[in-house]
């Protein structure tokens, strides 16, 4: 069967591998669709070569179709699933804690461990949720980021009437936006890129483009008060210096972003308003299931983020494409193709 692998920054080959065979509790799935994210971006750019093996199958946002599973365990050939990525020790004080996701221990499937972008892959049934029929495979593919969006906006707890600042405009970025909107939020999207700004305003959503002075915007949108909460999307050093500065009293800042090297943030208004500052990664599996009922109510829009899908053999020319910008938002690797 193809896969493609790691071949450290910048590289990734395709080429064949052995097919899996499943272990007592796993499911045999038949990849559709995978994702490309930041993190992929990161791996591709050889900044997690501490995390990812030298030809390592990656890929965590993945979406497939069970071609085989244990009789009794709740899933069954033809089921269409979506892989919950993470591994946990169960005994931490993180798992303990109830923060299985940010366990002690903790190994991501598709960075750490082996992932989705192969044809095939065996999975523990423990990590499948299932996709209704209404959700096409494309949507299906975007359940991943779109957890990882039900996630950031539930530690922010924004509430409705909170006004949100979004740092970044990207897939995430416009997936928190439109989880806070649906909470009722008023939001704004602070973006650089014209196609991602044209395609957020086709989504509905309000933004402020790179001509225009975000501190003083968001003093004037809140009546000099500041926003509810900020999240900050980009992990671009600017956006880290300014995220103090656009926050209310006892206000929120969310720090989604990976920032793959120290930045300079202004900690005098964290003194002086009293603010909390938070990181938010991964997800819990109560934000799989919120994330599957949004995207199948259509409560949150996915489908219009997918720009672009490649075949498997063009991952690494769609990892380029990605970093370049331009017209791009979400890609995703069609296995199918």
């Amino acid at each position: 069967m193809r896969a493609s692998f790691y071949e450290g920054a910048r590289t990734f080959r395709t080429g064949s591998q052995p097919m899996p065979v499943p272990g007592p509790d796993e499911a045999l799935l038949r990849v559709r669709r995978v994702g490309i994210c930041g993190t992929d971006l990161h791996i591709f750019q050889g900044h997690l070569d501490h995390r990812v093996p030298k030809g390592g199958v990656i890929g965590h946002e993945t979406f497939a179709e069970v071609v085989q599973a244990p009789p009794g365990s709740g899933v069954r050939a033809g089921d269409r699933v979506v892989v919950e990525p993470v591994t946990f020790c169960g005994r931490c004080r993180a798992c303990e804690m109830g923060a299985t996701y940010l366990c002690y221990g903790l190994k991501v499937l598709g960075v750490d461990l082996p992932g989705g972008m192969r044809e095939y892959w065996a999975v523990p049934v423990a990590r499948l949720l299932k996709v209704p029929d209404t959700l096409g495979d494309d949507q299906a593919a975007m359940i991943e980021p779109l957890a990882v969006a039900v996630h950031d906006v539930r530690r922010a707890q924004t509430q409705p009437g909170d006004t949100a600042l979004v740092l970044g405009g990207g897939p995430i970025g416009a997936l928190i936006a439109m989880v806070a909107r649906h909470r009722g939020a008023r939001v704004v999207v602070a973006e650089v890129n014209p196609y991602r700004v044209g395609l957020l305003e086709d989504l509905g959503l309000e933004t402020v483009g790179p001509d225009v002075d975000l501190t003083r915007f968001v003093q004037a949108w809140t009546e000099g008060n500041g926003v509810d909460v900020a999240y900050e999307v980009t992990g671009n050093p600017a956006a880290a210096r300014l995220m103090t500065d656009v926050v209310r009293v006892w206000g929120t800042i969310s720090v989604v972003a990976i920032h793959a090297e120290p930045v300079p943030v202004n900690l005098y208004q964290m003194f002086a308003r009293e603010l909390t500052m938070h990181g938010s990664r991964l997800y819990s599996r109560e934000d799989w299931e919120e994330a599957i009922r949004l995207a199948a109510s259509q409560a949150v829009t996915v489908a219009p983020l997918v720009s672009r899908k490649i075949p498997l053999e063009d991952l690494q020319q769609g990892m380029e494409h990605v970093l370049a910008g331009g017209a791009v938002m979400k890609v995703l690797v069609d296995l199918t193709a």
